[in-house]
């Protein structure tokens, strides 16, 4: 395996207080750039629109920018910041940005930016390369303070570490919000770090009360009816055909004429425990995807705030696990909590909540409780 040369100045944590952020540097051997470049090229036309590209044309003469290190937000007890967790700071909590040892690093196609891509380095080998935030990279590349880019803060998930880019300006430290959702317009906001915290608090109540009224809205539509347009959507999203045989062993396909034999079992609801006091629908449907009697892997559904469904991934997880449970006709819905996932049955007209998996005594759908039991356990 080819030895990956990083160039970084050390730093785990950065408290913010009047000092500077160090900067982090990933030096970009011609090595690191010819996997970055093979790996985009080799890619399945399917996953083409993940990564942000619109034809094949575009993958000649590829080459990287600067990358941009990822830092995130955590408080004292080294739990990440973000707009769906700031509610549960508490006032007195110390702040600081963690490198996540990941870097967005920019990639142009003959001089034209095309995406953003992840490198996180290994110290075992090739680095892990993988998409990172779409349709930003031509904002960046007009950004008239792009070279003086120092990093990037992640908040929200689904943006891959570019929610707020770092700059260095007049010998300070500015945060800019990359993409403003209220007014439609890039880079406009600018924020120290306290600023920035203000603005997350802000956007995560928002985020909060926009879902809580999703929640309002899909709460008596837990049961999904597998129809055909719901097959076809599905068939349609799971594009199995263009993929290689390492990812589609990874989804429990052993062979291609499984293929030929697919259909979906009994959705299951899943379910969220909200301020620790109360069970709600979440809109979404863990979906198992079998062949001749024979579980595969789960595929996930979304019910949209337009009524439509979307198929939303698939991962082979506890598809077997889930099959081989000895109460699985009785299960009605799955909780996700903190100690891991949780089934939810009814048995002698009361809801049980099972624990999936023990990390403890590694065992499986040992311990049961009831959801007074299961709140004050999620209390502790």
């Amino acid at each position: 395996m080819k030895k990956i040369t990083l160039i970084i100045m050390i730093l785990g944590m950065i408290t913010i207080s009047n000092a500077q952020i160090e900067k982090i540097e990933l030096k970009l051997t011609p090595e690191i750039e010819e996997m970055v470049v093979a790996q985009i090229k080799n890619l399945p036309e399917e996953w083409y629109s993940d990564w942000g590209i619109k034809d094949k044309s575009q993958l000649e003469n590829l080459h990287t920018g600067k990358p941009i290190p990822w830092y995130m937000v955590i408080n004292e007890k080294l739990e990440f910041v973000s707009t769906q967790t700031v509610s549960r700071m508490s006032d007195g909590d110390t702040l600081s940005l963690k490198f996540t040892n990941t870097w967005n690093v920019p990639v142009m196609s003959d001089k034209e930016p095309l995406l953003f891509g992840l490198i996180t380095p290994s110290d075992f080998g090739d680095p892990y390369i993988s998409y990172g935030i779409k349709n930003t990279i031509e904002h960046f590349h007009n950004y008239e303070h792009k070279d003086s880019v120092i990093g990037s803060v992640g908040v929200n998930g689904l943006n891959r570490g570019m929610d707020y880019l770092i700059i260095r300006k007049d010998n300070k430290d500015v945060f800019v919000q990359i993409y403003d959702e209220a007014t439609g317009e890039y880079f406009k906001n600018e924020y120290n770090f306290s600023e920035l915290i203000n603005h997350v608090k802000a956007l995560g109540l928002r985020e909060k009360e926009a879902q809580m009224r999703y929640y309002e809205k899909v709460a008596n539509k837990s049961e999904l009816e597998i129809t055909p347009e719901i097959t076809e959507i599905l068939n349609n999203s799971t594009f199995f055909s263009g993929l290689s045989d390492e990812s589609l062993s990874d989804l429990g396909i052993k062979n291609r004429t499984q293929l030929e034999n697919l259909y979906f079992g009994k959705p299951i609801p899943i379910y969220y425990v909200i301020d620790n006091e109360s069970l709600i629908f979440s809109g979404r449907w863990q979906v198992p995807v079998m062949s001749d009697g024979d579980p595969l892997f789960m595929t996930s559904v979304k019910l949209e705030d337009d009524g439509q469904y979307r198929w939303t991934g698939s991962g082979r997880s506890w598809a077997e696990t889930i099959h081989n449970y000895e109460h699985k006709d009785l299960i009605i819905g799955l909780l996700y909590i903190s100690r891991g996932p949780c089934l939810i049955i009814q048995k002698d007209n009361k809801d049980i909540f099972v624990q999936m998996y023990d990390f403890n005594t590694r065992e499986y759908f040992k311990n049961e409780y009831s959801f007074s039991e299961l709140l004050n356990l999620l209390k502790k």
